[in-house]
């Protein structure tokens, strides 16, 4: 691969965080949830406040992956609900990019920072129906811990697995 790097976004990168999630998301989810509900999470969850959450608050973080200095993915992670626990709460790569390793680099990237703020287990929550990615999670050293569904209001929910690293 070219020149990549995991980098700590910004204030000054959430655009362009919003912006590999508009693509991404478009791209990957419309065969696995609703178009309707794939608007609704980004517009939740790539807030300006939502990901300048993770740039402030205590435990948690965003980061690039970049390759030749172009943005192509990124991962933001944050205080698991569990003691000693981050959460993986998102890891995305433009498809593009998929199979170059920088998704286990993303998680690499976090698992390092989840060490440093006295984590013991990294989790992260995934829907069910996403296939391809609970594979590359197992690859990464992920196992099962539950099935959950989450009411996300506007009557959508999240139908996911719960999954979980220990990180030794």
């Amino acid at each position: 691969m070219n020149d990549a790097s995991i980098v700590a976004a910004s204030l000054a990168d959430i655009p362009v965080v919003q912006r590999l999630a508009h693509v991404i998301w478009h791209r990957h989810y419309p065969a696995i949830i609703p178009g309707a509900q794939i608007d609704y999470m980004l517009e939740r969850g790539y807030s300006d406040a939502a990901l300048a959450h993770f740039l402030d608050a205590p435990g948690a973080g965003l980061a690039l992956a970049t390759v030749d200095k172009q943005p192509v993915g990124f991962a933001a992670w944050c205080e698991g609900d569990g003691a000693r626990t981050t959460k993986l709460d998102k890891l995305y790569v433009l498809h593009d990019w998929h199979r170059q390793g920088l998704g286990r680099r993303l998680i690499a990237h976090v698992e390092r920072q989840a060490r440093a703020n006295g984590s013991d287990t990294l989790v992260l929550n995934v829907n069910k129906r996403n296939l391809s990615s609970i594979e590359a999670y197992r690859h990464c050293g992920f196992s099962l811990r539950e099935a959950v569904v989450v009411d996300i209001g506007h009557g959508f929910v999240m139908d996911d697995y719960v999954m979980a690293k220990r990180l030794d």
